[in-house]
């Protein structure tokens, strides 16, 4: 893979809260904590600062959503068009 490819995941870095991870999930959110502490969450969970986060590639694993390789020049191509439409 070349230095301007990454997979989806590699550009999406920002761990995502245990609320908005559920919430994407379809568990109920007040029930999220004791999931993960019961080690029965459906996704990868850690804490971070004391509060239980998810890396958007965990959450991907866990929808089932691909991981294709995203090129630099495609995402700044994508960024161009909906700029047109804005």
């Amino acid at each position: 893979m070349s230095p301007s490819a990454r997979r989806l995941s590699q550009w999406l870095t920002e761990p995502m809260p245990l609320r908005k991870v559920a919430d994407l999930l379809g568990v109920d959110p007040s029930k999220a904590a004791g999931l993960v502490r019961a080690n029965r969450f459906p996704c990868h969970v850690t804490k971070l600062k004391g509060k239980y986060v998810a890396l958007p590639a965990d959450v991907m694993v866990a929808l089932g959503i691909d991981d294709p390789i995203v090129r630099t020049g495609d995402l700044l191509a994508g960024a161009e068009f909906a700029r047109r439409w804005d």
